[in-house]
């Protein structure tokens, strides 16, 4: 009896024991994983608020330039504009008196071509084609008035450098924030092998509590960080 009472102490303190050990695990395992989640998602919160403070004042300052670019490039465009609508209407013209001189010329010759009219649509092709080359020509200079505004090129160098800036800066953002975003990642991918060889340790009642904890803690670690 003594014998088989010794025994049955053994068994309930080594359960105890395993009880407590696998307990140790998962409440181990819990606070290191909302310790690192935590740290993982205000480091990502630390990139944002950088980002606002650094950026985001010479995004705005860029837009703000961009929009006085575009007011003082409107004149130039708009004037570009008017030839390249000049143009099409020298294009349509051209095909207008194509069709009538042709259609006259059928009418009376038939597919026969006569050195008439040969001259009269090859007058035509040189008027038009002289007339867009002279178009082409005012659209080449405009472009060059544009590119040579002084006004212009300042404000385009004035963008240009903050776009230097905004590079500069997203880089030494992420400079000093990744490598820790990256180490943080590592212990993460630890933990979630950890994690899977506890849940193997566990019962199933146990597996459940454990999954449910999981997955509270991911949601909102900084809320479940353990002192």
């Amino acid at each position: 009896m003594i014998f088989l009472r010794s025994i049955s102490v053994f068994l309930v303190v080594a359960l105890s024991v395993m009880l407590n050990s696998c307990g140790n695990k998962t409440e181990n395992w819990l606070n290191d994983y909302a310790k690192t989640k935590c740290a993982y998602q205000q480091e990502e919160q630390m990139i944002q608020d950088d980002s606002v403070s650094q950026i985001a004042p010479l995004v705005l300052e860029k837009e703000n330039l961009l929009q006085e670019l575009n007011l003082l490039s409107v004149p130039f465009q708009n004037r570009i504009e008017l030839m390249n609508q000049e143009i099409a209407e020298a294009l349509i013209k051209f095909g207008e008196e194509y069709r009538k001189k042709t259609d006259k010329h059928s009418a009376q010759y038939g597919h026969i071509s006569t050195p008439e009219y040969e001259r009269t649509i090859e007058n035509l092709q040189i008027k038009r084609d002289t007339k867009i080359s002279l178009l082409k020509e005012n659209i080449k200079k405009i472009n060059e008035e544009l590119n040579n505004d002084s006004e212009i090129q300042n404000k385009s160098q004035q963008v240009e450098l903050l776009e230097s800036k905004i590079d500069s800066s997203w880089n030494s953002i992420i400079g000093k924030h990744q490598p820790i975003i990256d180490s943080l990642q590592q212990e993460l991918n630890t933990l979630n092998r950890n994690y899977k060889n506890i849940l193997n340790e566990l019962s199933q009642g146990e597996k459940k509590s454990f999954e449910m904890s999981r997955d509270s803690t991911r949601n909102n670690p900084c809320n479940h960080v353990r002192k």
